[in-house]
């Protein structure tokens, strides 16, 4: 019995579970489909219990997330997608689709959900750096087709020199400041890497190398697509003064995007 979760959290965490251990969709648990299991599921199950109930996430549980449109594979390195991030993807696409050919970067790709998807959806050629060589491997493990083939790259910003210009940057930096440690879940500070959460010291730290890096290697008219924390709006706009520049709210009513044009 899962003791961890209770109310409606154990609800949709059995729903998210089943689904992305077993494929069964919440509608087939809302009709109560009768599911058969093997015995090797069975013992599968209860492992996975006792992996919750020691506050371990699904997604770790299961080394699964569903993003977009698909399921993509985690692991512990590589940052567990959110719903935000999704609505970053969503903006994305709807300010970008046409018949244009699209140079994209994602910067701090991850589990390559973002590239991916954006691949996926707009036509493009599209490239995802992370520093972190196992977030790299992740993300290459995530394109399944054809039209989801991304240039991942094993490189951080501060060394990426491209001999090319992009139409759309797109980033979701790490931006935890070390003095907000104290605001972030105990469950993510368990589970998830550092790396992809903290700033080094400096909430800004990454939105002033993509600030830099766009710069040389956007092009005219082209558009940065930014996640942020929302306390430090302001320095974002700041980095980009030169930009025009827009923020937008996420589900939640936080200014958790930012986008920018270049002149």
């Amino acid at each position: 019995m899962i003791t961890t979760y209770s109310g409606r959290d154990l609800d949709n965490l059995i729903i998210k579970y089943f689904f992305l251990r077993f494929n069964v969709s919440s509608t087939e648990i809302a009709l109560d489909k009768e599911i058969t299991f093997t015995r090797n599921n069975e013992i599968l199950l209860i492992e996975d219990i006792k992996k919750i109930n020691n506050n371990v996430p699904v997604q770790h549980v299961t080394y699964s997330e569903f993003f977009y449109y698909k399921k993509f594979n985690l692991n512990e390195h590589v940052l567990i997608p959110r719903p935000e991030t999704e609505e970053l993807v969503s903006i994305i696409i709807k300010k970008e689709k046409n018949n244009s050919l699209k140079k994209i970067i994602d910067i701090g790709t991850g589990s390559g959900c973002i590239a991916i998807s954006l691949k996926k959806h707009l036509k493009s050629e599209v490239i995802g750096i992370d520093v972190s060589n196992e977030a790299v491997l992740i993300a290459k493990k995530n394109i399944s087709e054809k039209d989801e083939n991304v240039n991942f790259m094993n490189i951080g910003i501060e060394n990426y020199n491209p001999n090319t210009q992009f139409d759309i940057i797109v980033s979701n930096p790490p931006y935890v400041a070390d003095n907000e440690i104290d605001s972030v879940d105990k469950i993510v500070l368990d589970n998830e890497p550092a790396l992809a959460l903290f700033s080094k010291g400096d909430p800004l730290y990454f939105y002033k190398k993509i600030a830099s890096f766009s710069d040389k290697y956007l092009k005219n008219k082209g558009r940065i697509y930014l996640e942020i924390n929302d306390n430090y709006l302001s320095g974002v706009f700041d980095l980009f003064k030169n930009y025009s520049s827009e923020a937008i709210k996420d589900i939640y009513g936080k200014d958790r995007f930012v986008v920018c044009e270049k002149p």
